[in-house]
């Protein structure tokens, strides 16, 4: 026991280095392009993004995630996942090459016909080094993960953005995304091998299927329960206001990548192999969300405030109708940063089929939200409705997901309910502050250094002074090293 929780936490360490490391590089691609790309071009790679995307979640059907899940899995069965992925990635591709014209008469864009043809390989090449992607992460192994992501971004950022200086516009975008997975996926075939043919077995397809269907049934509907906003931007809206939105959603998505993607990453393995210790999953679980909400939610308060001298620093001023977009969205990306790690008590369990319910619903809520939100005429209408129904969901989603592992709702916000009070008290003081450093009139960077690093500063002293065992576990976990 103590051997696996050393390799869980070593797992998150490291993927905490990859999603950061991946991250700040991320962030400085991005803040360079968005001055050499416009929005509407970043909306035109949105547009596709969305069907290609969903797509993706079917290159293996959720049975590489079926196979991080199985406690014994034998040569048979990653044959056959991998027979799976590559059947479908060369499907897909093929799909896609020839939907492209529908996709582009669709936005009423004819551009995308071809932009969608050169995308449409991604699938193949994704599907390629699938196996070798899920069985490092089933062995923990993610030392080797996150040289291999960092690598692929550098060459792929580098790439993009030499083509972006040189006039590309959004071919720039399109080909950062395929360098990315071509340099993955090579990388992982040489120093992630596995022994794997693509040899189709019945038995190992039908031992897989039933938690993989479910998983993708559930990504499925939760990728347009997510993304369903991005279409109806793109159809109704057009490119521009797609552009700004995707660009404040990542920015939103940033701690959630960060922190919750990143222990729920290590945590569905780990959790995998404890599923018959529930005591144990949920004591883990407890200490996870503590220190999940101690780091983002100070984070998503601060953003929300100072939106505005981000948005001006980090993206220029053809990018301030994000403003609003961000401060909204950092609202509901405090309460999400929480609930991604839900999904993993689900699918760790086996009963990922509870997930794929409750996806439905949730689904059908959003998409509903989405639809009355953007009748209200703009983009804010529609953030604003997203806004409400995220809260409203929440509640329900927590019972539910507690209840699998004998932890009450009220037990959950208790156990969130410290570094909520913090970040109120430092939220107040950053509220206090910002109107006496406006009439200074600096300059919008020293605006978000000073008000950040305060901000940071009276947070940090508070958990300090009230002695906060978040406190104490973040230290164990980023300084001293020592297990959750």
């Amino acid at each position: 026991m103590s051997d696996h929780l050393s390799k869980t936490k070593q797992g998150v360490i490291w993927s905490f280095f990859n999603q950061g490391g991946n991250q700040i590089l991320s962030l400085i691609v991005t803040f360079i392009l968005a001055r050499l790309i416009t929005p509407e071009e970043f909306g035109t790679i949105g547009m596709i993004a969305v069907f290609t995307g969903f797509a993706g979640i079917f290159v293996d059907f959720g049975f590489s995630t079926a196979l991080i899940q199985k406690l014994e899995i034998t040569q048979k069965d990653i044959n056959t996942v991998y027979f799976i992925n590559l059947v479908f990635g060369f499907l897909l591709t093929i799909l896609f090459f020839f939907l492209a014209p529908f996709i582009a008469e669709f936005y009423e864009k004819p551009i995308l016909t071809i932009l969608t043809r050169s995308l449409s390989p991604i699938f193949i090449i994704t599907a390629i080094s699938g196996i070798n992607r899920a069985l490092t992460t089933k062995i923990l192994n993610f030392k080797i993960s996150t040289i291999i992501s960092l690598v692929s971004l550098i060459i792929s950022s580098l790439t993009s953005i030499i083509m972006a200086f040189n006039g590309y516009g959004v071919w720039s975008i399109l080909i950062k995304m395929l360098v990315d997975q071509l340099v993955m996926t090579i990388l992982y075939l040489i120093f992630c091998p596995f022994s794997q043919k693509p040899i189709f077995n019945k038995k190992s397809f039908n031992s897989l299927f039933k938690v993989g269907s479910y998983m993708a049934g559930d990504t499925a509907i939760n990728y347009w329960s997510r993304n369903a906003d991005n279409l109806l931007i793109g159809k109704l809206l057009g490119d521009g206001s797609l552009g700004i939105y995707t660009k404040a959603y990542a920015v939103m998505l940033l701690p959630i990548k960060n922190i919750s993607r990143v222990i729920g990453r290590v945590m569905f393995p780990s959790f995998s192999k404890l599923q018959n210790d529930i005591d144990q999953i949920r004591i883990i679980y407890l200490k996870a969300t503590k220190l999940i909400a101690f780091v983002t939610f100070p984070m998503m308060a601060g953003l929300a405030l100072l939106a505005e001298p981000f948005v001006l620093v980090a993206f220029g001023k053809n990018w301030t109708e994000m403003i609003p977009i961000v401060s909204m969205l950092s609202l509901v990306g405090a309460i999400q940063s929480i609930l991604t790690l839900n999904g993993t008590i689900y699918n760790s369990l086996g009963k990922a089929y509870i997930a794929f319910r409750i996806s439905i619903i949730m689904s059908i809520m959003n998409i509903i939200g989405f639809i009355v939100g953007i009748k209200l005429g703009d983009l804010r209408g529609l953030v604003f409705s997203y806004v409400i129904v995220g809260f409203i969901t929440s509640i329900p989603n927590f019972y539910i997901a507690g209840k699998q592992i004998g932890v009450s709702i009220f037990g959950i916000f208790k156990n969130l309910s410290n570094s909520f009070i913090c970040t109120i008290i430092m939220a107040l003081c950053i509220l206090l502050l910002k109107p006496i450093l406006e009439t200074a009139t600096l300059l919008p960077i020293f605006n978000l250094l000073i008000l950040s690093t305060t901000g940071g500063f009276i947070y940090i002293v508070i958990a300090h002074v009230l002695n906060l065992n978040e406190l104490k576990l973040a230290k164990k976990v980023f300084i001293k090293k020592r297990n959750l």
